[in-house]
């Protein structure tokens, strides 16, 4: 029995504790790039990230240090007046891995610039993270 509890104790922590992390690889025009975006409950405070100063990404995952209720994903090419949208998706309530595969929540997508036929391509997978 003691050997029981024992084992809760010392499992139990770090399964409650886990906290979830969209992980994001990229590519544009053979440059590599990884970003990792934490849940947030307030999601206009979510700022994009510059892809090779051609593409902008943004992903705002809704929800708290446990699970995570909501990721929106948005594509901007930039243009030289302002970002020009290419792609909004949505997935409610995913559910983090352990060890996902890197492309596991989206797929691999790949979009093109309007203009000049540059190419984006990325993957998304949701993580489960021991602190």
């Amino acid at each position: 029995m003691r050997l029981r509890l024992w084992m809760l104790a010392v499992f139990f922590p770090a399964m409650v504790n886990a906290a979830p992390e969209l992980r994001c690889h990229f590519e544009v025009n053979a440059e590599r790039f990884e970003h990792s975006f934490t849940p947030v409950s307030e999601p206009y405070t979510v700022q994009s990230v510059n892809l090779a100063d051609r593409f902008r990404f943004k992903a705002v995952v809704l929800g708290n240090d446990t699970r995570v209720d909501l990721v929106n994903l948005y594509v901007s090419y930039q243009t030289e007046r302002q970002p020009m949208v290419l792609q909004h998706v949505k997935f409610v309530a995913p559910v983090a891995q352990r060890q996902p595969a890197p492309d596991a929540l989206t797929g691999r997508v790949a979009l093109y610039s309007p203009f000049l036929g540059k190419e984006l391509q990325y993957g998304c997978a949701l993580h489960e993270v021991a602190p």
